[in-house]
C-alpha cells in the first residue's frame, strides 16, 4: 500500500505541476489560439458551418459564430433573396468578418442598419473570412458568393493582401493563386470598347489575358490544394503545448534577409516595386470580371493601416523598419490607384478616419491592429455614402444619419480597471495598517498606494509598448518577457529550490499524495512572495499576478 501511495503521489504531483503551469500560462494570455477555420481544397481554408469560438483578450471579449452556410450572419440569410430587396455582399478578411467586435458592430451589420434606417429595403451579407487575401476573396465570390445573387459586391482590401496575393501558403495552410502572364500590368479598357469603361484586362505586347480568363483558369484548378492535416492535439488544446510547439516549430511570417530583417509583407511600405503588386492587379481584374458575371455592381473598400491614423503606431513601426523610404501611405495609395486604373469605384475612408480620430481618439485597438467599434462605424458610414451615388443605390428615401462620435468602447473597461485598483488599494491598505499599527494611517495607505501605482504603471507601460508593436512582434516580445521572468524567478529561488524539492520529496516518500495540492499551492505562492520581497523590480510584476 505504501508503494501504491508513493506512485499516486508522483502521479498527482506531476499533474499538479502541469496544471499550475497550464493555468498560469492561460492567465497570462498564452492559451491555445481558438480557430473556426477548416481546410478547403479550393480556398485553402474556410469557416466551419454552425460553429462558434470565443476570442478573449485584454481589449475585447467576442464570440464569433457562423450559420449553417459557414458565414458570420443570420441563419435566415439564405441564398435566395426576398423580392424587392437589394442585396449587398461584402467579401474581405478579418476586418469584414469583424472578429474583434460583436456581431452588431461588424461593418456589414452597421451598414445594413444604416441603409434600413434610410428607408431602403437592403440586406448586407457578411462574406468575410479571417486571413483571406484578395485572390481567395475573388474565388469565394465566384463560387460560394455567387449563390447569394448580390446586386452590389464590396471587396474590402488591406495592405497585407498585396504580398499574400503572391504566395502559395499562408502560415500552415496552402492557398490558391490567380495567375496572369509574366511581367504584365493591368490597364483600363477603352471606354469605347465593348463591355463598357474600365473592364480590367492585362496586356503583354500583342497578347492579352482578361480578368474572365484569369478567373476561369483559377476555377479550373479548384479543389487541388493539399490538406496540411490538423495541428497536434496539444497545440490545439493546451497552453503548454502551444508554447513549446510554437517555440520548436514557429509559424513565422516570411522575413527579409539581412541584419535588419522585417516581415516581407512590409516591403510594400518601403518599395514601389514590392512583391505582390502584379498578382494584386490580376486579382482586381478577376474581381471585376466575377462581379460582371454576377451582374452585380463592384465597389472596393480600402482600409488604412493603423500607422496612417495613429502617429504613435507610425513612429513605432518606423523604429522597427528603420528605412528612410518607409511610408505607410504607399501600399494604401497603390491599391486605390490600381483599382481605379481598371475602372473599379473605390471608397477612400482615410480622411474620415483621421477626422474621427482627432475628435474621439484611437479608432484601432492598442494591441490589435484592427478597427474598434467606432472605427467600424466610420467605415460603414463611408460605405453608406458611397452607395448613395447614382451608379449604385441612388439617394436614400430619408436623409442619412451621420456617425456620431461617441465614447470609446474601452472607456468602460478603463473605468473598471480604475475601480479595481481602488478596491485593491483599500483592502491592502487596511490589511497593512492592521499588521503594522506603528506605521500610522497616512503612511500605511500611502505606502500601499505607491505599490499599487507602481504596479499600474508597469502594467500600463508594458501594454502601451506592446500595443505600438506589430502583432507578430508583440507576441514574440511577450513570450521573451515571460521566459526571462521565469529565468529570473528561478535565479532568485536557486538557494531555496533544494529545500522546496526536499520537502516535496518527503511527502512523496510518505505517500501523502492527498496533501500535495495544498503543498504545491503553498510552495508556488510562497516562492513568488519570496522573489517579490527579494527584488523591488520584480515585485510589481508578481503582485500584478496576484
Amino acid at each position: 500500500m505504501s508503494r501504491l501511495h508513493q506512485i499516486l503521489a508522483v502521479v498527482v504531483s506531476s499533474l499538479l505541476v502541469v496544471l499550475v503551469a497550464e493555468g498560469g500560462l492561460r492567465l497570462l494570455g498564452f492559451g491555445p489560439a481558438p480557430t473556426i477555420n477548416a481546410f478547403d481544397p479550393t480556398l485553402g481554408w474556410r469557416m466551419k458551418p454552425s460553429a462558434s469560438i470565443r476570442r478573449h483578450t485584454s481589449e475585447f471579449d467576442v464570440r464569433v459564430a457562423t450559420n449553417s452556410r459557414g458565414i458570420r450572419d443570420d441563419e435566415s440569410v439564405g441564398y435566395a433573396k426576398h423580392p424587392g430587396t437589394t442585396r449587398i455582399l461584402m467579401v474581405g478578411d478579418s476586418f469584414t468578418l469583424g472578429y474583434t467586435v460583436a456581431r452588431p458592430d461588424t461593418i456589414p451589420d452597421l451598414l445594413e442598419r444604416a441603409l434600413r434606417s434610410e428607408g431602403r429595403a437592403a440586406e448586407v451579407v457578411n462574406g468575410g473570412t479571417e486571413g483571406y487575401s484578395t485572390d481567395q476573396e475573388v474565388l469565394w465570390l465566384a463560387s460560394e458568393g455567387a449563390s447569394y445573387s448580390p446586386d452590389v459586391v464590396v471587396l474590402q482590401m488591406y495592405e497585407n493582401d498585396i504580398f499574400w496575393n503572391s504566395q502559395e501558403r499562408y502560415l500552415r495552410y496552402p492557398k490558391p493563386l490567380l495567375l496572369g502572364p509574366k511581367r504584365t500590368a493591368v490597364e483600363p479598357r477603352d471606354a469605347t470598347a465593348p463591355g463598357g469603361a474600365g473592364a480590367g484586362h492585362e496586356t503583354q505586347g500583342a497578347a492579352s489575358v482578361s480578368g474572365v480568363e484569369v478567373l476561369d483558369a483559377a476555377l479550373a484548378r479548384a479543389g487541388k490544394l493539399v490538406d496540411p492535416g490538423r495541428e497536434p492535439w496539444l497545440q490545439r488544446h493546451s497552453a503548454l503545448g502551444a508554447l513549446f510547439i510554437g517555440l520548436l516549430r514557429p509559424q513565422a511570417l516570411p522575413m527579409t534577409a539581412g541584419p535588419n530583417a522585417i516581415p516581407t509583407e512590409w516591403l510594400v511600405r518601403v518599395q514601389d516595386e514590392a512583391p505582390g503588386w502584379r498578382e494584386t492587379q490580376v486579382a482586381l481584374a478577376a474581381f471585376r470580371a466575377a462581379a460582371e458575371r454576377l451582374h452585380a455592381k463592384p465597389l472596393v473598400l480600402v482600409i488604412p493601416d493603423k500607422a496612417q491614423i495613429d502617429p504613435r503606431a507610425r513612429d513605432a513601426i518606423a523604429g522597427v523598419i528603420r528605412d528612410p523610404g518607409y511610408d505607410p501611405e504607399r501600399p494604401y495609395r497603390g491599391m486605390i490607384e490600381r483599382a481605379r486604373a481598371i475602372g473599379l469605384p473605390v471608397v477612400d475612408p482615410e480622411k474620415a478616419l483621421l477626422q474621427a480620430a482627432q475628435a474621439a481618439g484611437p479608432l484601432y485597438y492598442m494591441h490589435d491592429w484592427h478597427t474598434t467599434v467606432l472605427g467600424n462605424r466610420v467605415l460603414a458610414s463611408e460605405l453608406d455614402r458611397a452607395l448613395a451615388a447614382t451608379d449604385f443605390l441612388g439617394p436614400p428615401p430619408h436623409p442619412s444619419v451621420p456617425v456620431e462620435v461617441e465614447e470609446l468602447p474601452g472607456a468602460a473597461r478603463a473605468l473598471s480597471w480604475l475601480l479595481g485598483a481602488l478596491l485593491i488599494w483599500l483592502v491592502l491598505g487596511t490589511l497593512y495598517r492592521s499588521a503594522n499599527p506603528a506605521e500610522g494611517v497616512l503612511r500605511s495607505y500611502a505606502s500601499v498606494a505607491a505599490l499599487v501605482a507602481a504596479m499600474a504603471l508597469v502594467f500600463a507601460a508594458v501594454n502601451s509598448g506592446l500595443g505600438l508593436l506589430p502583432v507578430w512582434l508583440a507576441g514574440a516580445v511577450s513570450r521573451l518577457v515571460l521566459i526571462a521572468l521565469l529565468v529570473v524567478i528561478v535565479w532568485y529561488l536557486r538557494h531555496r529550490i533544494p529545500v522546496m524539492a526536499e520537502l516535496f520529496a518527503c511527502f512523496v516518500r510518505r505517500g501523502q499524495w492527498y496533501t500535495l495540492p495544498v503543498l504545491v499551492g503553498l510552495l508556488s505562492i510562497g516562492g513568488l512572495l519570496i522573489v517579490a520581497a527579494s527584488s523591488p523590480w520584480l515585485a510589481p510584476f508578481i503582485y500584478t499576478l496576484f
